[in-house]
């Protein structure tokens, strides 16, 4: 199937979108059409108008952090705002709007909209049919609050089980499966009008270090690449419409530079794959990418001579004492200044400017000049009680259960204690079976690993209950997670695990009478595995 989008692309020598022609454009505004920023307010404010109506930027990315996303009401009303403001610019280019919703761990829209399980957990159903309803639910919600660019699918090949970055964000660790998968997320993205990103090139799922902190780098053989991780992307690039790098190091294709900085890598995007459409980089404020390049004027004018046409300069250094580093208005106009003065230098050649523009246009073309304002979506198809129905679905339908005792009693019938990180704490109290009055009680500790004080807390609740229900996040790089949860198997009680995240944490808990994973934190997954629990 080829895409509205590649219809355009096919042509787009001779063709010049609807709402703007190069010829007609300033180098300053085609250099801000480059540029994906993100901006601190939940309404189109001053930051908002400075960054579309003076770096005449081309999108906005949203982040819970930054921009509320406390309703679909104000997520609307935000959108219609920025949108206004490229209305009254010299050329009134529409925005793309974008966010991270992938399902699962990353999902930016949850307060009001449905919360799906994400691309593992739809992988775990063997019905890829739930993978294309999904997506096209939540690109229908996407839709009607003015969000017109998901940066989904995640199509990385999660072959190491121990990934810090991808995981369960992956439909797999077979590139079948991702393929197949894949495939039908992109088809319900479509249907629903959504512009899609494949992510994230050329394959971040065999890796041992995650790329917000430090450049990974995939070791694979050529041979080994084109057969797992780059499968994918050849198989897929056809239906999609842009594809999203990966700062990683892949020695086989070019030694010296990460993927968003490589020629030599893009060039198999292009060369190789045959992919006319958007290249957009992952975040430039990654710290894998800056260890490597730096200051960010520099990474961002290198990614566009590599092939990135969109530059995504959205988020925060999320790294130990740095997560409080964002990119300021500031920085955008000063970004925007040094590649318009790349240009001017001969440092970005005119042609390659013209090519990223040309494309962002035709995309844009494509997607934002059709189909019904986001004002006419009515909210009451937001949040529905048969979307929350399909969720529930697909959370039922991916647990895998690891019984290893055959005379557990049934938590409805006894006394039982609950213990989780607090990552999940909302999502936990949100299981029906504790809204009936009877005390259940819960230990949150307050990080990822709890401190020896929460430590003897739980062992002092242990001994009051009789089931134990213990929900691992990532236990397996959080060592005091499992030296908790290994005093509480001591505790002789009937213990059950409930593993949230990756399922490599069921090898560290091998003798509790339980284990079911979900594939997913959310709560229609950890509502699931209550009901599974339930029904002993």
């Amino acid at each position: 199937m080829i895409t509205k989008f590649l219809f355009l692309i096919i042509g787009i020598a001779v063709s010049i979108p609807a709402f703007a022609g190069l010829q007609e454009m300033t180098l300053e505004e085609k250099v801000g059409q480059l540029l994906m920023v993100h901006f601190n307010g939940e309404t189109a404010n001053d930051d908002a108008r400075r960054l579309i109506q003076k770096s005449l930027v081309g999108g906005i990315i949203y982040y819970n952090w930054a921009n509320g996303l406390h309703s679909p009401r104000q997520v609307r009303q935000l959108s219609a705002g920025l949108q206004a403001l490229s209305k009254q610019n010299r050329n009134p280019i529409p925005l793309f709007i974008a966010v991270d919703q992938e399902g699962g761990v990353v999902a930016r829209l949850t307060k009001g909209f449905t919360v799906f399980p994400g691309n593992k957990a739809l992988g775990m159903t063997n019905d890829p049919g739930l993978a294309e309803k999904c997506s096209f639910a939540m690109g229908q919600e996407l839709k009607c609050v003015g969000v017109n660019f998901n940066l989904s699918p995640v199509i990385d090949v999660n072959t190491n089980p121990r990934n810090p970055v991808i995981g369960i964000r992956s439909f797999g660790g077979s590139p079948d499966t991702v393929v197949c998968f894949g495939k039908s997320a992109l088809h319900g993205y479509h249907k629903a009008g959504i512009i899609t990103s494949l992510k994230h090139f050329p394959g971040h799922g065999n890796v041992e270090v995650d790329s917000h902190s430090d450049l990974p780098v995939l070791k694979q053989s050529r041979e080994q690449l084109q057969a797992v991780e780059l499968l994918p992307f050849f198989e897929l690039a056809p239906q999609a419409d842009t594809i999203m790098t990966a700062h990683i190091i892949v020695p086989s294709i070019d030694p010296v530079h990460c993927a968003t900085l490589s020629k030599d890598v893009l060039d198999i995007v292009r060369k190789e794959i045959g992919f006319q459409g958007v290249i957009i980089s992952d975040s430039l404020v990654m710290e894998g990418l800056l260890k490597n390049c730096s200051p960010i004027d520099d990474a961002a004018i290198r990614a566009l001579n590599a092939g990135c046409d969109i530059l995504l300069l959205g988020g925060k250094q999320l790294v130990d004492s740095k997560t409080h580093l964002e990119l300021k208005v500031a920085d955008i106009e000063r970004i925007h200044q040094a590649v318009v003065n790349a240009v001017k230098n001969g440092i970005v050649s005119e042609q390659r400017l013209n090519e990223a523009v040309r494309r962002i246009l035709a995309l844009k073309n494509a997607y934002l000049l059709s189909g019904a304002s986001n004002d006419e979506c009515d909210l009451k198809g937001v949040g529905t009680p048969e979307k929350n129905q399909l969720a529930i679905n697909i959370a039922a339908l991916s647990l895998k259960e690891i019984k290893n005792s055959s005379t557990l009693p049934s938590p409805g019938q006894q006394k039982i204690a609950i213990f989780a990180p607090a990552i999940v704490q909302d999502s936990i109290k949100q299981v029906s079976h504790f809204s009936s009055g009877k005390e259940t009680p819960m230990l949150f500790f307050r990080s990822l690993n709890p401190d020896e004080a929460e430590m003897q807390l739980a062992c002092n609740m242990a001994v009051e209950a009789d089931v134990l229900i213990m929900c691992s996040y990532n236990a397996w790089k959080n060592q005091s997670q499992v030296t908790l949860f290994q005093a509480l198997l001591n505790s002789k009680k009937p213990v059950i695990v409930i593993v949230l995240r990756d399922p490599v944490d069921a090898s560290s808990f091998p003798q509790a009478d339980l284990i079911l994973m979900t594939f997913s934190p959310t709560a229609p997954s950890i509502q699931a595995a209550f009901d599974r629990l339930f029904q002993l």
